[in-house]
């Protein structure tokens, strides 16, 4: 008995057994396309760049061919916000596991990217695989990632994204963190069916539950936090019948687009982990563009706060040992109007060194007319989730020839120098575009809170 015992303390032993505690580190994963302006006053730690796909032709012609159906292709977008250190990010979008033969070619397209970073003067220091094997194929996927570790320059180290369901008892999860250098579990879309059907993008970040879990094996860890938002139609038969939103024509739309319209009435709710979930409800027949609505129905936001973040980043510290710090999914684009700007995040989060209070803000760019002077007007709220109508005066230094307003945004001019901006319940997020101010001369503009 006492033989036994001996022999599980030491098989514990090397596995707790931690590196040195990491120093904390704050990071985001950017999924490409014309970042959103930063206005930082922190340069982020890390930024995870997703720079390549992995993938596999299903065709029956390559199946029946010799050539390799399978493909990895990666570039660094032109447009990179700036870090101290950056990983490559591969991505394979399949709940699968690459086979063998992939690792040579994800490995040779890794070598190509880093000798593109030198002469960018990127600072790598590795690659992330972010590949969702189903927990039964674990086995199958430390296999995969030692064939693709030996492949790899020396130098470069290894991370991968894990998904919460890996570390439920039974799987072999131990086997593949064991051939990386660290692993970054995702606090998000890994909710029960129920509280998906409520809206729930984020994980609650249970430090007692997870920490001691994650700390067992000896290796860094990162937590990823959800900083984005998602939008879907919401259907009166069953919760379970609301479908997301894509990308396309519908994909972009803002609460604010929706709740400028008389016909939708508004719900709110907080998820447990502190998101705010908008449902706008038609109260008649309704359509908008493509999309038609019956009465009740409508569409419904799920949006991180600066609460959701705020909580998630305390929890997570809370967990010690080889925790590394945080990484947030994800820096927006430019496009995007529901995901948390990076400073937003940092000042939620208590990872901002400066510790001013954010300020109602107008942005301006050039909109290079010819004859005049023409403007593209953006505000940024310093109360995004404000739980009321905010009423807004925007100045400009001299007067306006005239403006035209963005789509239903409700804004007006107000005489020949004022604006008036009226921001609905919880629509304050990200950089509002207003509309294009033309004048003589070059004008300046101010914004305070009408009282």
């Amino acid at each position: 008995m006492l033989c036994a015992v001996l022999g599980l303390c030491s098989c514990a032993v090397s596995w707790s057994n931690p590196q040195a505690a990491p120093e904390w580190t704050t990071g985001f994963w950017f999924w490409g396309g014309k970042p959103a302006s930063a206005s930082l006053s922190d340069e982020p730690d890390v930024l995870f760049v997703h720079v390549g796909t992995i993938s596999k032709e299903e065709s029956r012609w390559s199946l029946r061919s010799s050539q390799n159906p399978w493909h990895v292709v990666g570039q660094w977008p032109d447009d990179l916000p700036a870090a101290k250190e950056y990983w490559l990010v591969y991505r394979y979008e399949k709940q699968a596991v690459p086979e063998a033969v992939v690792a040579p070619l994800l490995a040779d397209e890794v070598a190509r990217l880093l000798r593109v970073a030198r002469t960018r003067r990127l600072a790598v220091r590795g690659v992330q695989l972010d590949i969702d094997s189903p927990s039964s194929r674990l086995l199958e996927y430390a296999a995969f990632l030692r064939g693709f570790r030996k492949a790899l320059p020396k130098d470069c180290q290894l991370s991968i994204t894990a998904l919460l369901d890996w570390f439920r008892n039974g799987t072999a999860i131990e086997k593949v963190i064991q051939v990386a250098d660290e692993f970054v579990p995702q606090f998000y879309d890994a909710e029960p069916e129920q509280f998906r059907q409520q809206g729930s993008i984020a994980t609650l970040v249970d430090a007692d539950r997870w920490g001691p879990v994650f700390n067992r094996f000896g290796k860094r860890f990162r937590i990823g936090i959800s900083s984005f938002g998602r939008a879907r139609i919401v259907h009166n038969e069953v919760p379970a019948a609301a479908r997301y939103l894509g990308l396309g024509m519908f994909g972009d739309l803002a609460p604010i687009d929706v709740a400028t319209n008389p016909d939708f009435r508004l719900e709110t709710k907080r998820t447990r982990a502190e998101e705010v979930v908008l449902t706008y409800r038609a109260a008649r027949k309704i359509e908008i563009d493509y999309a038609k609505f019956n009465a009740g129905e409508g569409v419904q936001f799920t949006l991180a706060t600066p609460e959701s973040v705020r909580d998630a980043v305390d929890r997570a510290r809370q967990m010690k040992g080889n925790l590394a710090g945080v990484v947030f999914f994800r820096w927006p684009n430019e496009e995007e109007k529901l995901a948390m700007r990076p400073q937003e995040v940092l000042v939620a989060g208590g990872l901002s060194s400066t510790k001013d209070p954010q300020t109602d803000r107008i942005d301006l760019i050039d909109g290079r007319c010819a004859a005049v002077q023409c403007m593209d007007v953006y505000f940024s709220a310093a109360a995004p989730f404000a739980e009321t109508t905010t009423r807004y005066r925007i100045r400009a230094s001299g007067e306006l020839e005239y403006f035209l307003p963005e789509k239903s945004l409700p804004v007006r001019m107000r005489g020949q120098s004022e604006l008036e901006l009226a921001v609905p319940p919880y629509c304050g997020r990200g950089h509002l575009y207003l509309g294009r101010a033309v004048s003589a001369r070059r004008v300046k503009f101010s914004v305070e809170e009408a009282r």
